[in-house]
């Protein structure tokens, strides 16, 4: 396949959006090597059990924590486990050249909630000339935006996770919007003319490139229905017309598009056409024409009764999660749709969601913690996180998704974070300094 034909494929112009890359199979045997360590102390930790998902096959590191694994095909799933240990779930999509290091977190054996304040940060990212306009995750590096002299000498910067400098370039188009990240992983630089440029670092050449340009609405309509990949299939929901219910569904190569789960949003309906039935048994006691037009009854499902509020996430090539705040449940299914077990969640209702509260709270200070909405997932150890709020604090709490309780929380410690990302078990956020330079945006990475 040439290069040009890739990078068609990769920015998605294709007529039936049907991914043709994803699994590529060889018929000789490779060997990945690596080595397990302990996420505290960094040291090698041995007889890990690593096992290829869906067959036998499997190795136990060494006493240097060292590991050989023969690989018979690519893509395939691991799982890393040992006593003591959360599970890892880890990805390989091609054999890489070098060894790779894989890190377990040590089990927390006290699941009731805590409060750490003593939170270990450090800046990424603070440089007194330039301030971070945006940042994405990039494969195992960081990728930064960052700027100075109002926006007109703009810079790309691909940081490790350490925060060391991998290369340094200027944008290709004058002046930045933003990055963006597509449901593939692959990062766009957005310019203010609105052309995207898909960014590529070269690992051999140590140098970012930009091998695919197109404009920032074709880009976003040919990804923005998608929701994530597993395996050779590209997962998407649909809402229903009536906004209470979505469909879950995916396209591939052998079905085209094939819907697998339809969620309704009974309690919004119920909510909706229960105020419905109020509202005319209680014209008819009062004998007078109905208080509510067509009209009105448009208005009030669109301001009161919003579209169901049930993110999905992927939790591995065979898992899902779908989170329905609007009935209080997490359904966890296979790639197929099948529901295999659900866990009923509260925690969103740790909110106040009528409009008058929300207006009151542009005037008077909200006392307690305010769930935020939002979900962020740690798509390397498999875990899921929620945001709350007040006066302008954040605190970040772990999700059981055995029990759907909050169980850990984390307070970050600078006020209106922007960007809250969570990746091998690390927040990292853009925050201003207190008493600082006002204009300046910095990158911090929270250990959690």
């Amino acid at each position: 396949m040439s290069e040009y034909k890739r990078h068609i494929i990769r920015i998605f112009l294709i007529h039936a959006f049907i991914l043709t890359e994803g699994i590529i199979a060889f018929s000789q045997t490779a060997t990945l090597r690596g080595i397990v360590k302990d996420n505290y102390s960094l040291t090698p930790i041995s007889n890990v059990n690593i096992k290829i998902n869906g067959t036998k096959e499997g190795v136990f590191t060494g006493p240097d924590g060292r590991f050989s694994l023969t690989l018979k095909r690519t893509p395939v799933s691991l799982t890393i486990s040992c006593v003591g240990y959360e599970p890892l779930y880890y990805n390989i999509d091609k054999i890489p050249v070098k060894p790779i290091t894989l890190i377990l977190r040590q089990r927390t054996s006290d699941l009731q909630e805590v409060d750490i304040k003593a939170m270990r940060f450090n800046y990424i990212f603070k440089d007194l000339n330039f301030s971070v306009l945006d940042y994405e995750i990039m494969n195992d590096n960081l990728l930064l935006l960052v700027f100075r002299y109002q926006l007109r000498n703009t810079e790309l910067i691909l940081l490790n996770r350490d925060g060391d400098t991998l290369c340094v370039v200027p944008v290709p188009e004058q002046k930045p919007m933003r990055l963006y990240r597509d449901f593939l992983g692959n990062i766009h630089y957005i310019s203010t003319k609105e052309n995207a440029f898909q960014c590529e670092y070269n690992d051999v050449l140590k140098k970012m490139e930009f091998p695919y340009r197109t404009t920032y609405d074709t880009l976003v309509r040919k990804v923005k229905p998608f929701l994530f990949t597993a395996g050779d299939r590209l997962y998407f929901e649909e809402f229903t017309p009536d906004g209470f219910g979505k469909n879950i569904g995916y396209y591939d190569t052998i079905h085209g598009k094939e819907y697998i789960r339809n969620i309704s949003g009974e309690t919004t309906q119920r909510n909706y056409f229960n105020d419905l039935k109020f509202n005319a048994h209680w014209n008819s006691i009062v004998g007078r024409p109905a208080r509510f037009t067509e009209d009105d009854y448009r208005a009030d499902k669109h301001f009161y009764y919003q579209k169901i509020n049930a993110p999905l996430v992927k939790l591995g090539d065979n898992t899902m999660a779908d989170f329905n705040f609007t009935d209080g449940v997490i359904e966890f299914m296979n790639r197929e749709g099948m529901v295999y077990r659900k866990v009923p969640i509260d925690f969103q209702e740790e909110t106040n969601g009528n409009l008058l509260a929300g207006l009151l709270s542009v005037f008077i200070p909200i006392a307690d913690w305010e769930w935020s909405g939002n979900l962020y997932v740690d798509e390397y150890y498999r875990e899921v996180y929620t945001t709350f709020k007040k006066s302008g604090m954040v605190q970040i709490r772990k999700i059981d998704l055995e029990t759907g309780k909050l169980t850990r929380n984390f307070d970050v410690p600078f006020p209106f974070p922007r960007k809250i990302e969570i990746y091998k078990g690390d927040a990292y956020f853009l925050t201003k300094d207190i008493g600082g330079e006002l204009d300046k945006w910095k990158l911090v990475k929270l250990n959690l």
